[in-house]
């Protein structure tokens, strides 16, 4: 194996919803765009929730840089399926679930994040 290991991203739960796609046309009609889940987790922290990078990348147990990479490959893949109508899929990648106490300091600032659901 060449370069370093990837490290486990951590992320709060899995997504409850894994496709989207454009209404009216078959599925098996359309192209494919493949979202993992620790970028839709990157995009729900910093987007949705408007943690800094440095809070989401600590969140998420890697460094800022793979934050920024992971927001990028997501948005850019978004984008791409709403221009061209493609089906969005939410699977794979190299997570692990976070435990609630890895994100105990979070919680009481954004709780809707963490699976615990404490608001």
């Amino acid at each position: 194996m060449r370069g370093r290991p990837k490290i486990v991203r951590l992320v709060s739960e899995e997504p409850k919803f894994k496709v989207f796609k454009p209404q009216g046309i078959p599925i098996s009609e359309l192209d494919k765009v493949n979202l993992t889940v620790e970028e839709l987790e990157a995009l729900k922290l910093v987007d949705y929730l408007d943690l800094t990078q440095e809070e989401a990348a600590k969140l998420m147990g890697i460094s800022r840089r793979t934050l920024w990479n992971l927001l990028t490959a997501a948005r850019k893949k978004i984008v791409d399926a709403l221009l061209h109508g493609k089906v969005i899929y939410i699977e794979g990648g190299h997570y692990k679930i976070r435990e609630c106490g890895e994100c105990f300091r979070y919680r009481f600032r954004h709780g809707k994040h963490c699976r615990e659901g404490i608001e």
